[in-house]
C-alpha cells in the first residue's frame, strides 16, 4: 500500500480493501496527528488544505489479521447497540482486521437450531440464557445462564448482528462465524456424554448420532439466513474442559462429525480453531492426542490460533502449531480487569520476527496475527503498537512511542512526554506481559490477605478449595511498589495539563441520570479526552496498589490483639476506595451506571425484561456465575458505584470479622462466619436495583490531586527510600 499527497489531495494505492483502511489510518496520523486508539477522539481536526505528503510504501506479509475473542462477547460488547459498534468497526478497518468474529445474534440462531429440534421457545431461550453469557454457550460450556431473551429482544440481536456482517463484508473482512460443537439440552440427547466447567455440567450429542448432523444443519441453515456466509467457523469443542473421553480415536470421531457437518452445510467450510485447550489443559493435551484431534480436518481447511503467543507461545514446542495452518496471537486481557500492563519491546520485537517468518516462510504455514484480549477497552498502546508492528517500514520503539503520546495527549510538551516514558518504563517494560492486579478489587476470604492465594489469570485454579477469585499475587512485586513514588509523579504530570477545567460532560447529556431511565449512556470520548482519561487510571493504579499498606497494617494488628488499629487502618483503606470513586465518578466510561443502563436498554418497556438483564450485568462483574464456581470478581471492574456498593463493603465486612476476631486464635480459624457475610453482601448486590448514575459528576483534575495526596502517604510504608508530602 503507499499513500501520498499533492494540491489538496489524498491518493492511497492499495491491493485490498483492508490495506487501503490501513492506508487512510497512516495519512491521518501523518497529515494531521490524529489518535485512532479504539477511545481516541470521535473528530479528527482536518481543517484546511492537505499538506503535501511524499509517497510513502507500507507491506506486510501478515495477510491474515483477526480480532475478537468469543468472550470479548461478554466482557466488552454483551451491550453495544450500533453506534457502538459502527465506531469499532471503523477502528477495525483502519488498523487493518480481515478476519473479525461475530456472535451478536447467535442467540437467535441457537433458539431457532433448539425449535427445529422439538424444544419450545420459552425453553430453548431459557437454554441459551442471557446475552452476556452467550459466548460460553456458544462453547458449549454453560447453558440456562442468566435471563431468557424475549422475542423481541432476539428479533433485535439479530437484526445487529446482521447490520454488523455486512458493513464488515463491505470494508472488506471475512466474517468468522460459530460453528456446531456437539452440545445441546440433556432432554434431547441424554447425559451419556458429557464436559465440566466452573460447575456447569454441558451434555453432547454423540458424533455418529443422525441428531449430531440434524442440529448442525439446522444451525448453519438459521445463521446462514439471518447473517450470511463468509465460509469460516468458530468451533471451541472443550475450550477449558476435558473432552468426554481421552481415547484419541473419539477424540479424531468427534472433531471430524464437527468438520462433517460443516463440509456438509457449506462446501467452502473452514475450521478456526482456538489452541487455548492445549495450553490451558497441558497435561491432558499431548502432542498424540492433539494430532489425533485434528487428523480427520483437511489442512487447508484449519486454521489454529495460538491464542496467547505473546506470554506463553505454543508454536514454538508444537513443531509451528503442528504444521496447520495458524496465527499468532495476542491475547494481554483477561477479563476486562482494571490492569495496566504490556510488555512493548518483547511485542514489537516479536512481531519483526513474525513480518520476517511470514515473508521468509520459516515458521511452518503461519498466515497471520490475531489479537484475542479478553475485552477491548483497556490498555490502548498495546494494540495500537501491535497492529502498526505488523507493517513494515517499522520506525524504533522509541520513536513510535514518543509520537503515539503526542497524538494521544495533542502535546508534544517536554514534560508530558517524559511522563509518558515513565508510565512505559514501569508498566509496559521487559517481562509485563502479566498485570499486577488491583487489591481494590481482590476478595476477603480470611484472616490472611487474599493475595497469595488467588486464581492466575489465564491458568487453572491451583487449590480447588481456596478462595474464588481472579487476581494475580502481587505481593512481592518490589519492582512494580518501587515504580509507584515515579508513576505518583507522571499522574500529577498528566493532571496539571488538564487546567481547572470541569469534567466534560457529552453533548445534550445533562446531569447525572438514572439506569432506569432506559436509554443508552454512550461513554465515547471527547476529543482531547485520553489525557484526562490516562492521567486518572495511572492516579487510580498508583492507589490501588498503596492500599496494600493499611491491608498489611489490618493483618498484623489483628494477629496481635489490636483491634483499635484494625478499624483505624480500615478507615484509611475506606478512604482510598473513596477517593477512587470519587475520581471514577468523572470518567463516563468508569461508571457502572452507563453498564447497567446499556443494559436494560436492550428490554425496550419490558419491565421483567430489564429486571433480568440488570442482574445478569451485575453478575458478570461480581460473582460471575453460581457462588460455588470459581469466577468471583474475574471481572471486577473499577467503576463509580460497584467501587464502594460491592468491593468496598466487602473490605469493612472483612474490617468488622477483623476487629471482633483480634487475638482470638479460635474465631481467626473459623472464617465461615465471614464467607457467610460476604456471600450474601454479594448476592444482595447482584440483586439489587437501585439505580446508579450514567453520566459523570466532579472535575477529573481535582479528583486526581485528591487522591494521589491520599496514595502519598501510604506509599512510603511501601517503598522504604519514598518520603511522604510535608
Amino acid at each position: 500500500m503507499t499513500i501520498s499527497a499533492a494540491n489538496d489531495v489524498l491518493h492511497i494505492e492499495a491491493t485490498t480493501v483492508s490495506a487501503a483502511g490501513v492506508g487512510l489510518a497512516r495519512a491521518l496520523e501523518l497529515l494531521f496527528d490524529a489518535d485512532l486508539s479504539w477511545d481516541g477522539p470521535d473528530l479528527i481536526a482536518a481543517e484546511g488544505a492537505l499538506p503535501d505528503l511524499p509517497p510513502q510504501r507500507f507491506s506486510t506479509h501478515l495477510h491474515t489479521r483477526y480480532h475478537l475473542n468469543p468472550v470479548a462477547f461478554g466482557y466488552s460488547t454483551a451491550f453495544w447497540d450500533w453506534e457502538r459498534w459502527e465506531r469499532h468497526i471503523d477502528w477495525m478497518a483502519m488498523h487493518g482486521v480481515t478476519m473479525p468474529l461475530n456472535l451478536v445474534g447467535h442467540e437467535a440462531v441457537l433458539v431457532a437450531m433448539l425449535r427445529d429440534l422439538g424444544m419450545r421457545r420459552a425453553d430453548a431461550a431459557r437454554y441459551v440464557g442471557g446475552t452476556v453469557f452467550l459466548p460460553w454457550t456458544t462453547m458449549g460450556v454453560t447453558h440456562d445462564l442468566g435471563g431468557p431473551l424475549t422475542e423481541e429482544m432476539l428479533e433485535a440481536r439479530a437484526r445487529l448482528g446482521r447490520r454488523i456482517a455486512e458493513r464488515e463484508r463491505e470494508l472488506g473482512m471475512t466474517v468468522v462465524l460459530p460453528g456446531f460443537g456437539g452440545q445441546l439440552p440433556e432432554v434431547l440427547v441424554g447425559e451419556r456424554l458429557s464436559i465440566h466447567w466452573q460447575g456447569w455440567r454441558s451434555f453432547l450429542a454423540a458424533p455418529g448420532d443422525a441428531l449430531f448432523a440434524r442440529a448442525a444443519e439446522s444451525l448453519h441453515r438459521h445463521q446462514r439466513e439471518l447473517l450470511g456466509s463468509d465460509h469460516h467457523y468458530a468451533v471451541d469443542p472443550y475450550i477449558e474442559s476435558l473432552p468426554p473421553s481421552s481415547s484419541p480415536e473419539d477424540l479424531a470421531a468427534h472433531a471430524g462429525a464437527i468438520f462433517a457437518a460443516m463440509r456438509t452445510a457449506d462446501e467452502h467450510a473452514v475450521w478456526v480453531l482456538q489452541g487455548w485447550p492445549f495450553h490451558y489443559q497441558a497435561d491432558f493435551w499431548t502432542d498424540h492426542r492433539v494430532r489425533s484431534l485434528l487428523s480427520r480436518i483437511p489442512e487447508e481447511r484449519l486454521i489454529l490460533l495460538d491464542l496467547w503467543a505473546e506470554h506463553a507461545p505454543m508454536w514454538r514446542s508444537t513443531e509451528a502449531m503442528y504444521g496447520r495452518r495458524w496465527l499468532w496471537c495476542l491475547a494481554h486481557d483477561f477479563g476486562g480487569r482494571f490492569a495496566l500492563f504490556g510488555d512493548l519491546a518483547s511485542l514489537n520485537e516479536d512481531l519483526e520476527g513474525l513480518r520476517c517468518a511470514a515473508a521468509d516462510g520459516t515458521r511452518g504455514q503461519l498466515e497471520g496475527f490475531g489479537i484475542t484480549a479478553e475485552a477491548v477497552d483497556e490498555n490502548p498502546v498495546v494494540y495500537e503498537l501491535a497492529l502498526r508492528a505488523l507493517w513494515s517500514p517499522m520506525p524504533t520503539l522509541r520513536r513510535w512511542r514518543m509520537e503515539y503520546s503526542a497524538r494521544r495527549y495533542g502535546t508534544a510538551s517536554p514534560d508530558v512526554l517524559e511522563a509518558s516514558e515513565t508510565i512505559a518504563g514501569a508498566l509496559y517494560g521487559r517481562g509485563r506481559t502479566r498485570a499486577t492486579p488491583s487489591p481494590l478489587i481482590a476478595r476477603p476470604w480470611s484472616r490472611a490477605l487474599p493475595f497469595a492465594s488467588q486464581r492466575l489469570a489465564g491458568e487453572a485454579l491451583p487449590d480447588p478449595d481456596g478462595p474464588p477469585s481472579a487476581n494475580l499475587d502481587a505481593e512481592n512485586d518490589e519492582e512494580m511498589l518501587r515504580a509507584l513514588p515515579r508513576l505518583r509523579d507522571a499522574a500529577q504530570c498528566l493532571a496539571r495539563h488538564l487546567g481547572a477545567a470541569s469534567a466534560e460532560t457529552a453533548p445534550g447529556m445533562g446531569d447525572a441520570t438514572s439506569t432506569r431511565s432506559g436509554s443508552r449512556a454512550h461513554a465515547q470520548p471527547l476529543a482531547g479526552d485520553a489525557l484526562a482519561h490516562d492521567a486518572a487510571e495511572i492516579a487510580i493504579h498508583v492507589a490501588a496498589q498503596s492500599a496494600r499498606a493499611p491491608l498489611r497494617a489490618m493483618v498484623s494488628a489483628a494477629d496481635a490483639g489490636d483491634a483499635a488499629t484494625v478499624r483505624s487502618e480500615a478507615r484509611t483503606l475506606e478512604a482510598l476506595i473513596r477517593g477512587v470513586d470519587r475520581l471514577t465518578a468523572t470518567r463516563p466510561e468508569m461508571l457502572v451506571g452507563r453498564w447497567i443502563a446499556d443494559a436494560r436498554a436492550w428490554a425496550g418497556h419490558d419491565e421483567r425484561a430489564a429486571e433480568d438483564l440488570e442482574r445478569d450485568a451485575r453478575s458478570l462483574i461480581s460473582v460471575w456465575g453460581e457462588q460455588s464456581s470459581g469466577l468471583h470478581d474475574y471481572s471486577a471492574r473499577h467503576w463509580s458505584g460497584s467501587l464502594t456498593d460491592l468491593h468496598l463493603a466487602r473490605w469493612l465486612v472483612w474490617a468488622d470479622w477483623l476487629a471482633a476476631t483480634a487475638g482470638s486464635a479460635v474465631g481467626a480459624a473459623d472464617p465461615e462466619p465471614l464467607r457467610s457475610l460476604i456471600r450474601a453482601l454479594e448476592e444482595d448486590w447482584r440483586g439489587a436495583r437501585a439505580p446508579y448514575p450514567t453520566t459523570p459528576r466532579g472535575d477529573t483534575a481535582e479528583a486526581i490531586k485528591s487522591l494521589l495526596d491520599l496514595a502519598a502517604s501510604q506509599i512510603p510504608r511501601l517503598v522504604a527510600d519514598a518520603r511522604a508530602p510535608a
